[in-house]
């Protein structure tokens, strides 16, 4: 499923009669470089099963290529056609050979280039300083605020990252991987921050060192150094320019090859099974953030599952948020068309701002863009080991990626769905009538380093008796810190995460989250629901709008727990709409789904479908729906994060 437009932004646009249209002409059909294609044999080495996936291949006419990743009698390798064969008929023919678990297109990505304004230095220090206010970085560059003193950095102030920095600087515990052109291993004013000894080509399986000795350069292009600057460029150390990140250690992965500068799925994804590997073998520690500034245009690449699981996983298993170039348009105009992997649900895809926080007309916009920040005029470091300034959504990208890493430095515990609010939530209005894109993008606004990472301080909610690493954790920290569910307020900092929900408590956190402050017309006039209690508001509300019903007595049923069949009948009467589609198999997978009563049976059935509930596993295996037992708070927290992520709340 995609990102949703905005709920108030699709309003506004459906009043004004307005539609989002590509501002240029469609981009091309996806262009493809062979195949991926997975191969599964339980039991089976790598060595075992790499040898019977080329014999396989290779009878059916396909060139095995280079492994993509390896794991438990599983293996993924790309592949090329036969000759004669175009991809899409090498796929088909994969996808009937035995043993091939899945296979896909190996798609190609670009580089989102930036705009080169002519301009560079050799890193000879500005001599006019324009300060709004001391800073704690005293590189020359960064402490000149005025957009057109030359040369500058502005970007620091209009998102306020020098105030961020005085919340909270990274100072190299906070790692932030680049999947790039590469870097110059050797710029004076990056080495300190770099992890060199771990730089890679995942586009040729080799060092980056490696890279350099055989081509003479280590950054096929200079775009990867641009974005390392702004990125992690030593702060603080008297020399050119200070990184938004202030000092994260930086991991550069080279992902494009040496002919025209492109990347394919294979590369993406080893760079992903790379970082993975990394992190499980201890060899760098926090990787919160991955930097992208490349991508696709067109509906096709969101079938690209493999990376997308990648990045998924990247997000789910290790906590690590991939940030995105939104895009800088065709011939001078603004595309609005998807942009992938930007656009996928799980990244944050960034649009370029003037330097008086204005939209640059042809940065890219649609309903899956995230947040905009500085892309006008960016001074970083070069290549050839000093500095130039460029333009674009790809010096956007690594101003938000910076302040990510400031936002888990100051909140180590934070998750990538809180790091997520916590950026739109503070976001700034952009006001722009000449490119006014308020009903037309899904961006949360302006990037506000300093509100993000002093909200992520503030909103983050943590309860004693919630343990990382169990299956609710992430699941009570997301609704935790979006207000939907609070703790005891017993001294302890208790969620009370196995105690039953009552059901006033139930209609409770969906008015919390549903009501946006609304207050019913009238008393429910359930006999049990006082005029004045803290859940009174909240009762009316949710009975006046459907979604409780009180008991055949006349009661609501105040102070009785609430039992799982209960709870998704009232998560069902809020979200289902007439003429979804239920997917009833998984309803009579269960093995209980006979002890549904009748009256819930359609909500049960439904919010299975909808993945607003999988049920409780069992240890063979199975999972039951149990749908008389009372409800526990944190399989509340579970059911509520999964509707709403699944766009269904």
């Amino acid at each position: 499923m995609k990102k949703p437009l905005h709920a108030l932004a699709a309003a506004a646009a459906l009043a004004l009669g307005l539609a989002l249209v590509p501002a240029t002409a469609l981009a091309e059909p996806a262009e493809t470089d062979g195949i991926i294609v997975t191969v599964s044999q339980p039991g089976a080495g790598e060595i075992s099963l790499l040898s019977d996936a080329r014999s396989t291949l290779d009878d059916a006419g396909l060139a095995a290529g280079d492994v993509v990743s390896a794991d438990d009698g599983t293996l993924t390798l790309e592949a090329r056609p036969a000759e004669g064969q175009t991809d899409e008929q090498a796929l088909a023919t994969a996808l009937e050979l035995p043993g091939v678990e899945s296979a896909q297109l190996n798609y190609v990505y670009q580089i989102i280039g930036a705009v080169d304004e002519d301009a560079a230095t050799d890193g000879i220090a500005p001599q006019t300083q324009t300060l709004r206010q001391t800073i704690l970085a005293n590189d020359p560059y960064a402490q000149v605020s005025d957009p057109d003193a030359s040369p500058n950095q502005y970007w620091l102030y209009n998102a306020d990252l020098v105030g961020a920095w005085s919340i909270t600087r990274s100072n190299n515990l906070v790692t932030i991987a680049m999947f790039d052109s590469g870097v110059t291993l050797d710029h004076p004013d990056l080495a300190g921050n770099l992890l060199a000894d771990l730089a890679w080509d995942s586009y040729y399986e080799r060092t980056l060192a490696e890279t350099k000795l055989m081509t003479g350069t280590s950054d096929n292009g200079g775009h990867g150094t641009a974005v390392a600057g702004v990125l992690a460029a030593v702060a603080n150390n008297g020399t050119g320019v200070a990184g938004a990140s202030y000092n994260a250690n930086l991991l550069p992965v080279k992902v494009v090859n040496d002919t025209n500068g492109n990347t394919n799925t294979g590369a993406l994804a080893r760079a992903y099974a790379y970082l993975f590997d990394l992190i499980n073998t201890k060899r760098v520690s926090n990787v919160r953030v991955v930097n992208m500034s490349l991508g696709g245009y067109g509906d096709t690449f969101a079938d690209d599952d493999l990376l997308r699981a990648q990045i998924s996983d990247a997000r789910d298993d290790y906590g690590i948020l991939t940030v995105c170039a939104g895009g800088n348009g065709k011939n001078g105009q603004p595309l609005t068309e998807p942009c992938y992997p930007g656009d996928y649900d799980d990244c944050i895809s960034v649009t370029a701002l003037e330097a008086d926080g204005t939209n640059i007309s042809w940065s890219d916009y649609n309903k899956y863009k995230d947040i905009s920040a500085p892309g006008r005029s960016i001074w970083s470091t070069s290549a050839n080991g000093g500095y130039a300034k460029l333009s674009g959504s790809s010096l956007s990208a690594p101003i938000v990626s910076g302040t990510v890493a400031l936002m888990y430095s100051a909140e180590p515990k934070a998750t990538p769905d809180e790091v997520v609010n916590a950026l739109k939530t503070t976001a700034d209005p952009i006001d722009d009538p000449v490119n006014d894109r308020t009903n037309t993008s899904g961006s949360a606004g302006a990037l506000n380093s300093a509100e993000a990472v002093q909200y992520i301080k503030d909103t983050v909610t943590r309860f004693s008796d919630v343990e990382a690493g169990t299956w609710y954790y992430d699941a009570v920290q997301y609704v935790g810190s979006n207000g939907i569910m609070n703790g005891y307020d017993n001294g302890q900092g208790n969620f009370g995460t196995f105690d039953n929900l009552m059901r006033q408590d139930a209609a409770g956190l969906l008015y919390n989250y549903l009501a946006d402050g609304a207050t019913a017309s009238e008393h429910c006039g359930l006999s049990d629901v006082p005029e004045d209690a803290y859940y009174t508001n909240a009762v009316n509300w949710c009975v006046e709008n459907g979604i409780f019903n009180g008991y055949d007595d006349g009661t609501f049923g105040v102070n009785q727990p609430i039992t799982r069949q209960e709870f998704l009948g009232v998560i069902y009467n809020w979200a289902h709409e007439a003429g979804d589609v239920v997917d009833e198999t998984i309803f009579y997978s269960r093995p209980d789904y006979w002890t549904v009563a009748t009256w819930a049976t359609d909500a049960v059935k439904w919010c299975l479908s909808e993945h607003v509930v999988n049920g409780t596993a069992q240890p063979d295996g199975t999972f039951l729906i149990n749908p008389n037992s009372n409800i526990s708070r944190c399989e509340v927290a579970g059911i509520i994060s999964n509707a709403i992520k699944a766009g269904v709340l």
